[in-house]
């Protein structure tokens, strides 16, 4: 009899396990008549297994599903379980009452509010029993099981009490926090960002930087109304600065030599430069060995000695430190997309860039060299048209323009194509499209008639048609050490991104292309590519020092916003987003097999730029000519290469 029943029973389980895909319609509610609760299993079997159309129905409609099916749950288990307490003899325990809710029972809408009270206050089990409404209308076993999974959800004790202190959210404003600890609190809070980040997690901070990066840029862009041109721009653009030149470079001499005697004391106490390279290489190799831990505590020594208005070890260890820190968290790529994308005011810009052209004759230089070039090739051409690859904010053309308006028989039409990459936010040519309203109002107070373009794209990607080049007008290309921003990938050839760009130069045909570049061969491994980093960027970091003051904001705008982007890709950056410079010398045999052919430097060229050089600037400036490359460097290191190429006539 006990296993008969025993099979009935397992028959009936077996039917309920299935119910989630059953009819749930046939509920027997709690006032039903008797005598439907003595149905056998064998009826209770067929109402579970009603059509699946009828259950599709009554699922749509009914809203206590959950409550029928837990009901039945209930009632299997309990058939399950009297024909084992028949074998043992023992008299099987009556049933709760109210097992089932009736449809027509409804819970009181009214809501009661649990507060719960941290570890000396009652539980929330506890608080419910008190509640003995809610009970009745549920079985016992289904309660206590609804209390436990609800209790999952909730935080723990400890969580639940909150310190103002830390939250930031101090009632008390006058008490402050011990800056000590909270440094303390929050390098460990980096230094354990940086373990989670480097364990080989999925990195979603590239997406993260990019939405914020955007915003931060979207919202300034509808209110910013920057100055076009002024006074201020023709006295720096306009024939290369040289009347506000000598005032103001024996100015900077004069803040440069007392900041110097303010800084004697400091200059005796300083740190050890070769300590501080060598935790920087220390930190590198323990980043290519994935040792995360030496890592990051190298990284907190390293930002304790670094400072952005030291010396010049001390400010390239800033930038450098940020590379190494955006390595070893992944996040490499969107930092360096940080870098090259963002937007400094325009003013700003340009008090820099004097500064530069005050204190360093390479940016000098190299436009005079440029635009004479131009000058020389056009010859008495009626129609120009140059394409900037690297335009930014077109400082070298004003000079250009002014000098087309002195040329005999009158200017020609001028055209300029300005290309470069374009800006994160609503507007991606904003600030190209700004460049171009300032070149058109210098030609128009010159007389010149202009016209321009902008193009705003990935320069690999850019095809002849873009540039809408004209027939009978004379062509220039120029591409002023903007070169690194197109990669290198030499396992392709027909599709090298390189190669690409100089094929689109020689199907344009232009009468010259002036190429100028960074001078610079790095390994692709990573350890020699990194300590090849530190002994060239540290000779631009010395040359600013030796001139200009540490605490120039305009200093430090030039280190961050010029050098830092090469500085941080070329430390933080693999793959497709490495961009490895080249020497002269590799360009030179990269132009050859292109079908390029170089043309010769002027004698007269190099004597004016010689002369520039020798007037008032740092005796560890120097320029040479080799192969027909006109070189610039700095204490006998090459640091920039210009020349002069065009197109094979076959």
């Amino acid at each position: 009899m006990a296993l008969s029943r025993d099979k009935n029973s397992n028959e009936l389980h077996g039917s309920v396990d299935n119910c989630n895909h059953t009819n749930f319609s046939q509920i027997i509610p709690e006032n039903d008549p008797p005598n439907n609760h003595s149905l056998n299993q064998h009826e209770k079997s067929e109402i579970l297994l009603d059509p699946t159309l009828d259950y599709i129905s009554q699922y749509l409609l009914e809203d206590d599903i959950d409550e029928k099916i837990n009901n039945y749950q209930e009632a299997a288990l309990r058939d399950m379980e009297k024909p084992f307490y028949d074998i043992l003899g023992q008299k099987y325990p009556p049933p709760q009452d109210h097992q089932f809710v009736s449809k027509q029972s409804r819970v009181n809408p009214n809501f009661t509010i649990f507060i719960l009270e941290d570890q000396a206050g009652p539980s929330f089990s506890e608080s419910l029993k008190q509640h003995p409404c809610i009970e009745d209308l549920l079985p016992a076993t289904e309660f206590q099981r609804g209390v436990e999974e609800g209790l999952k959800f909730l935080p723990n004790h400890n969580r639940l009490s909150i310190n103002l202190e830390v939250s930031n959210l101090s009632l008390n404003p006058t008490k402050k926090c011990d800056s000590n600890s909270l440094e303390f609190r929050l390098g460990e809070e980096k230094e354990s960002n940086l373990l989670n980040k480097s364990k080989g997690k999925k990195n979603t901070n590239d997406a993260d930087l990019d939405i914020s990066e955007g915003r931060n840029y979207k919202i300034p862009m509808a209110f910013s109304e920057e100055t076009i041109r002024d006074e201020m721009f023709d006295k720096i653009l306009l024939n290369h600065g040289k009347k506000c030149r000598k005032e103001e470079i024996s100015s900077l001499r004069e803040m440069k030599e007392l900041e110097t005697n303010s800084y004697s004391e400091y200059q005796n106490c300083q740190h050890d430069h070769i300590k501080l390279i060598e935790r920087l290489t220390s930190c590198a190799e323990a980043i290519s060995v994935n040792d995360n831990k030496i890592a990051c505590e190298l990284i907190k020594q390293i930002r304790k000695e670094a400072s952005p208005i030291g010396d010049g070890i001390q400010r390239l260890a800033c930038i450098v430190v940020d590379g190494l820190e955006a390595r070893l968290a992944g996040t490499g790529s969107a930092v360096y997309r940080q870098f090259v994308t963002r937007q400094v005011p325009t003013i700003d810009y340009l008090k820099a860039y004097h500064i530069c052209m005050l204190v360093s004759p390479v940016m000098r230089v190299s436009y005079h060299f440029a635009n004479e070039s131009i000058l020389s090739a056009i010859g008495n051409a009626t129609e120009i048209h140059v394409v900037d690859f690297g335009i930014t904010y077109g400082f070298q053309w004003p000079s250009l323009i002014q000098s087309l308006a002195k040329r005999k028989g009158g200017p020609p039409k001028l055209r300029i194509t300005g290309v470069d990459l374009p800006q994160p936010g609503f507007n991606p040519t904003e600030r190209i499209n700004k460049t171009g309203r300032r070149l058109e109002d210098y030609a128009q107070s010159f007389g010149v008639p202009f016209e321009y373009q902008g193009i705003a794209s990935q320069w690999e990607s850019i095809c002849i048609d873009d540039l809408s080049i004209n027939d009978g007008e004379v062509l220039i290309v120029n591409s002023m050490y903007s070169l690194d921003r197109v990669r290198d990938e030499p396992l392709l050839e027909r599709n090298n991104p390189r190669n690409k760009f100089l094929g689109l130069i020689q199907e344009a045909k232009p009468k010259v292309f002036i190429q100028g570049i960074f001078n610079l061969s790095l390994s692709p491994f990573f350890i020699t590519r990194f300590r090849k980093v530190l002994l060239h960027y540290s000779r631009f970091f010395d040359m600013l020092d030796a001139s200009v003051p540490r605490h120039s904001k305009h200093r430090q705008l030039m280190e961050r916003d010029l050098l830092g982007p090469s500085i941080i890709n070329l430390i933080a950056c693999e793959g497709s987003d490495l961009v490895i410079p080249e020497t002269y010398k590799q360009w030179h045999m990269r132009n050859l097999q292109t079908g390029f052919e170089q043309l010769p430097i002027g004698p007269n060229l190099l004597k004016e730029c010689n002369k520039i050089v020798r007037n008032g600037y740092n005796e560890g400036f120097f320029i040479e000519e080799d192969c027909n490359w006109f070189l610039q460097g700095w204490k006998g290191n090459i640091m920039y290469a210009i020349s002069l190429w065009k197109p094979k006539v076959e």
